[in-house]
């Protein structure tokens, strides 16, 4: 792997990090039953772009973020806030898990790509799996 390579290796799960709001936008626009094309018309962005946020290929300025929010019925940025902190423990889970089951770092980008409900499904099972966590300095379960 040359040096490019590895760069984009490392910078990968940094960029999937800021990208988890758009799945909470989605989550709450199917909710209400609202399309791609309706949320859209509502907020004066492309359905195109909408799109790409919620799948989490662009990261939304606070601005449209707010535009967003009121538009779906969130007022408060906590929400994201909420959103982003829940994703942020749920794929330490999953490294976690992915750590101590032998399946090679080289692919867990891939899960961390995987919808929150798919990652929580899998780090849970992982778990199950695996076993507790124990600390290394002293073998006890945590």
């Amino acid at each position: 792997m040359d040096a490019s390579a590895a760069n984009e290796q490392r910078r990968r799960p940094a960029i999937a990090t800021r990208q988890r709001i758009g799945p909470a936008i989605r989550e709450l626009r199917l909710r209400q039953g609202r399309s791609l094309s309706d949320l859209a018309a509502h907020t004066g962005i492309s359905v195109s772009y909408l799109s790409r946020l919620e799948k989490g290929r662009s990261v939304p300025s606070f601005t449209l973020l707010s535009r967003l929010g009121s538009e779906l019925g969130v007022d408060d940025l906590g929400f994201f806030v909420s959103a982003e902190r829940e994703a942020t423990a749920v794929d330490e889970d999953l490294r976690q898990g992915l750590g101590r089951s032998g399946i090679p770092e080289s692919v867990w980008p891939e899960f961390l790509e995987l919808s929150i409900t798919a990652r929580r499904a899998l780090a849970e099972s992982l778990q199950a799996r695996n076993g507790p966590r124990r600390h290394a300095s002293n073998g006890r379960d945590n």
